[in-house]
């Protein structure tokens, strides 16, 4: 009875960045490993799908994005309206001070 080896994750990466170099020979590496190379590729496929979910997460589903770009721009208006009041409001005061001085 042969006994399966049990790969630690350290181990499956090392194999999977040594095959993805170029000129690499999969085969080669597998052989070099004990490993068919069917075992390689489907390894290869789950780091790959662990990177594009892990950087998804990073950048946010397109629903998280857009909510984040509202948010964004909800923010923008808002000192964009503050900074129009201020201004609006110290134009008052100037124009106040000039009509009281006039005796026409």
């Amino acid at each position: 009875m042969t006994t399966r080896k049990t790969w630690s994750s350290e181990e499956k990466l090392r194999i999977i960045l040594e095959g993805i170099q170029p000129n690499a020979n999969v085969e080669a590496i597998c052989r070099a490993h004990g490993l068919h190379s069917a075992q390689f590729y489907k390894w290869k496929d789950q780091a790959l799908g662990a990177m594009r979910a892990g950087l998804e997460n990073h950048q946010g589903t397109p629903l998280q994005r857009q909510r984040q770009e509202m948010a964004r721009l909800k923010r923008l208006i808002a000192e964009q309206a503050i900074a129009l009041q201020v201004f609006k409001e110290e134009l008052g005061s100037v124009e106040g001070k000039n009509d009281g001085g006039s005796s026409r």
